[in-house]
């Protein structure tokens, strides 16, 4: 669910899959039912078309017996099943029953007969099923026409009349056609109706199961296959439907404040994605123009503070000086001096972030050892807190490619803000420099009570001081770890904070693994 929520190209596949897979299900069960009615009218054609040669009197059995195995021998090739039949009465009296009729098959829900029985004569000459077989395969007709009809004592009754003259046929009607249900499957019957006797002929609808199986099959395996072919196509038309967002966001991606005068060039992209595009490349034009001129004020207000800022720390030096020893007046310019100072510090800050926004940073980056320069660190840390537990692990042969003032200063912000920021009781330091395959990792870890997590995120932003006991008692401006940030990235290293719990809290800083052993 997340994927289909967050990736568009998945979406439009997805929903083509979706719309698509419910059309060819509604189309392949609808074609299926098609299929089985065109089946099903196949059938109640071959029913209708009378397949017997001819009707003897319902009491004859031995000819009904003879008929009825006439026309099994040829019904496979009409039907492609078993066929049964049976002749009834108007009291459900059976007069004759096939050998393999379906025994649960009752005629309780069979039509009730109409009319009443005639007596009926037939000739040998009238109706003989052999020859009528003969005949049908000489011609190699499968389909079975009527056949003649018998004789009655008398003229034939009117309602069953066709023709005139004193030896009439049957004017076959049409059947009554319906399906019931057996053990060994569905049935088709088709049931015709003559003055008190009905003539029910019934053949299993094994050969259209079948079929309708064989089509289920072949749908259930083109489906796949189908919705494979539609899968790739949105997959074609997504990709190119999203090409011009892969622009937008590779330039996006791939901006920074040295590359702000980029633009997406605009080729044969469809009117909607070309306006956004348009936009785009607007909104880039404003976002570089507005960064030029908070960059450009930033570095001119720095700069134009340090000269008034020199000026006026000279200017205290020299009252300080000048002030009597420990009156109210040398205080309180100790006060302003240390004020000012803290002023000039923010300056240069202001001024070295500004030159790391615009990309101006100068970085003068060759392989430095680096177990000389930490280990000298070190030491000038614990001259100034003696009450401090400093604990080392170097890499004698760790080196990285690094601007040493900008590593310096990186070292100096994070071991002041370990000491600054120690657990009260038993402070700790721990620094690990390690070399790996590509990369140089200095850890430097501290005890105290740690960062909250719900000000992690903004520990990096600039004049940030995320804890209440780091106060203007603690010396700082919030924009060391800033800068420091800056100046590893400069570096093509990278400075975050690796983990903060109740009892300690680590940065990392990784640098370019250096060429020099």
């Amino acid at each position: 669910m997340m994927g289909f929520r967050q990736s568009f190209r998945f979406r439009i596949i997805a929903l083509t899959i979706l719309v698509s897979g419910t059309v060819l299900l509604a189309f392949g069960l609808a074609s299926r039912y098609a299929l089985y009615l065109i089946k099903i009218d196949t059938v109640d054609q071959n029913l209708a078309t009378r397949p017997l040669p001819g009707f003897p009197d319902p009491r004859d059995t031995e000819n009904w017996k003879r008929m009825f195995e006439a026309v099994d021998q040829v019904s496979n090739k009409l039907y492609e099943g078993d066929i049964y039949l049976i002749v009834y009465g108007a009291e459900k009296e059976e007069y004759f029953r096939s050998e393999y009729w379906p025994g649960r098959l009752t005629l309780d829900s069979f039509p009730e007969v109409e009319g009443e029985l005639r007596g009926m004569r037939v000739s040998e000459s009238d109706f003989n099923p052999e020859r009528w077989l003969d005949s049908r395969r000489r011609r190699g007709k499968d389909q079975f026409g009527p056949g003649p009809g018998p004789r009655f004592e008398g003229n034939p009754p009117d309602e069953i009349r066709r023709g005139g003259g004193e030896r009439g046929r049957f004017q076959v009607p049409e059947p009554i056609l319906f399906t019931r249900s057996s053990r060994d499957g569905p049935i088709r019957f088709g049931v015709f109706q003559f003055p008190g006797f009905n003539v029910t002929l019934g053949v299993e609808l094994g050969g259209v199961a079948k079929e309708m199986e064989h089509a289920r099959n072949a749908f259930i395996f083109s489906l796949p296959l189908a919705l494979a072919v539609l899968a790739f196509g949105a997959w074609l038309i997504a990709s190119r439907a999203i090409k011009p967002i892969r622009k937008l966001t590779d330039t996006a991606g791939g901006m920074s404040a040295a590359k702000l005068d980029e633009r997406i060039e605009q080729g044969d992209e469809d009117r909607e994605f070309s306006e956004l595009i348009q936009v785009f490349n607007g909104m880039l034009e404003r976002l570089e123009r507005s960064f030029h001129q908070a960059t450009r004020f930033s570095a001119d207000a720095a700069h134009e503070l340090k000269t008034p800022l020199t000026i006026l720390q000279g200017h205290l030096e020299l009252a300080l000086q000048e002030a009597p020893d420990d009156s109210d007046q040398q205080r309180r310019l100790g006060m302003l001096l240390d004020e000012t100072q803290r002023l000039r510090g923010i300056t240069r800050r202001l001024l070295l972030l500004a030159q790391a926004d615009a990309g101006q940073l100068s970085v003068k980056g060759k392989p430095i050892r680096l177990a000389g320069l930490v280990q000298e660190m070190m030491e000038d840390y614990e001259m100034q807190s003696p009450g401090i537990r400093f604990s080392t692990t170097i890499d004698d042969d760790a080196s990285a490619v690094a601007d040493r003032s900008f590593l310096t200063q990186i070292l100096q912000n994070l071991l002041s803000n370990a000491s600054k920021y120690n657990d009260d009781e038993s402070p700790w330091i721990d620094v690990i420099c390690e070399s790996l395959e590509n990369e140089i990792r200095i850890d430097i870890s501290n005890g105290g009570a740690g960062i909250p997590e719900s000000n992690q995120d903004c520990l990096f932003n600039r004049f940030t001081r995320v804890d209440s006991t780091r106060n203007r008692e603690v010396d700082g401006f919030g924009l060391g770890l800033n800068l420091s940030r800056e100046f590893a990235r400069a570096m093509q290293g990278e400075l975050a904070l690796l983990e903060s719990s109740s009892d300690r809290t680590c940065f990392r800083l990784t640098l370019p693994l250096g060429g020099e052993r």
